[in-house]
């Protein structure tokens, strides 16, 4: 869906462009197709903002981080477009010869278009590593709350099950995020849910309640070292 909105937005500016062209060489005087200001103009007006366009829907291609790029990107390129369109309108149709002035007005609009799409870029990036950072950071705790659900629906004894109950919830609302000094506790809880499901498979009820007790004092020193660290 968001590749197929990616190839329509793109088409759409093409042919908008294409439509802005027929406009245009039907009604310039054709005088001003022998100026090289209204060629300069033209230039930034439509190849360079085509080539912009076709750098964002390449790079707004990368997974579900189009979902960050791609409003960004859209947003600037195409203010970039109109913002070239007007000026690029008003020194294509009007009567101007020299070049310089309308050089420097155009090279100051694009180089603070390309100044603008460089910080944007860096900080979309520095957004979206930042997302994958935190959904790897969050990820254990869904899994061990996911490893306790099986438990408790294969618990059968209802001191058990009460006891998966409470550590669930217990799990669920521990800190979400991980940290690479709780590699050592989070690894301890990981062998402690293993024995509890084959404590539970195999119906020892001393074994899994005390294996429970031993996740639930886990959870403390892992919960406290997270607030240490913050």
């Amino acid at each position: 869906m968001r590749k197929t909105v990616r190839y329509l937005i793109l088409i759409g500016f093409v042919l908008v462009c294409i439509l802005l062209n027929v406009i245009l060489f039907l009604t310039v005087n054709d005088q001003r197709l022998s100026s090289g200001v209204f060629w300069m103009a033209w230039a930034f007006a439509f190849p360079w903002n085509l080539l912009a366009s076709t750098c964002v829907f390449f790079w707004t291609k990368k997974g579900d981080a189009d979902l960050v790029r791609m409003p960004v990107a859209l947003t600037i390129s195409y203010g970039a477009f109109a913002v070239n369109l007007v000026v690029g309108a008003i020194l294509m149709y009007a009567p101007i010869e020299k070049i310089v002035a309308p050089l420097i007005i155009e090279l100051i609009i694009n180089v603070a278009y390309v100044l603008v799409c460089m910080y944007t870029v860096y900080a979309t990036e520095y957004i979206v590593r930042n997302q994958k950072e935190v959904k790897q950071k969050v990820s254990y705790i869904r899994i061990l709350k996911a490893d306790v659900d099986d438990c408790l629906a294969e618990a059968e004894d209802a001191a058990v099950r009460a006891a998966l109950t409470e550590l669930g919830e217990r799990v669920r609302f521990s800190d979400p995020m991980s940290h690479p000094s709780l590699a050592g506790v989070e690894g301890e809880l990981s062998m402690v849910i293993t024995a509890i499901s084959a404590a539970v498979a195999a119906k020892d009820t001393d074994a899994a309640m005390m294996q429970i007790k031993k996740m639930t004092d886990l959870l403390e020193r892992r919960n406290s070292r997270c607030l240490m660290l913050k």
